[in-house]
């Protein structure tokens, strides 16, 4: 019997691409050419995600409380992870995020975050979502092996 949609998604995923794609099909790496991220989604309704440039900086002190305003900014600017609660529409392939917690905390709670699912197979999620104006994210993963 072939698995659902929902239990397909349910895994660890690793991220192929993550693009911003202009209307005028201009594409973007967002956080660089070599970005690294994952996604994990459980079987109960849970999510993590976490994405990031590989040329974050060291932080000079050590400690995340002591970054200085340049190194603070390349952080926040190349970064992003947050975790909540999930729902996934079979029909539509729309996935429905209820971020609990977030490093932009904008996204925290936000009740219209939601991921077009373009691909879901074994081996590759794709999905994509409005970025800002005329512009889409488009996000690329392969499962964990």
């Amino acid at each position: 019997m072939e698995k659902s949609p929902k239990d397909t998604l349910v895994g660890t995923w690793v991220q192929v691409s993550l693009d911003t794609v202009s209307a005028d099909g201009t594409r973007l790496p967002l956080y660089g050419e070599n970005a690294k991220g994952m996604i994990i989604y459980t079987s109960n309704g849970y999510f993590t995600l976490m994405q990031a440039s590989v040329d974050l900086p060291k932080l000079k002190s050590g400690l995340p409380s002591k970054a200085t305003p340049e190194e603070a900014k390349a952080v926040i600017a190349n970064s992003i992870a947050y975790f909540g609660k999930y729902s996934l529409d079979e029909t539509s392939m729309v996935l429905s995020l209820d971020i609990q917690a977030s490093t932009f905390a904008n996204l925290t709670g936000n009740p219209s975050e939601k991921r077009n699912v373009t691909s879901l197979t074994d081996s590759e999620l794709k999905f994509n979502r409005p970025f800002v104006k005329d512009v889409t994210l488009e996000a690329v993963f392969k499962r964990a092996e």
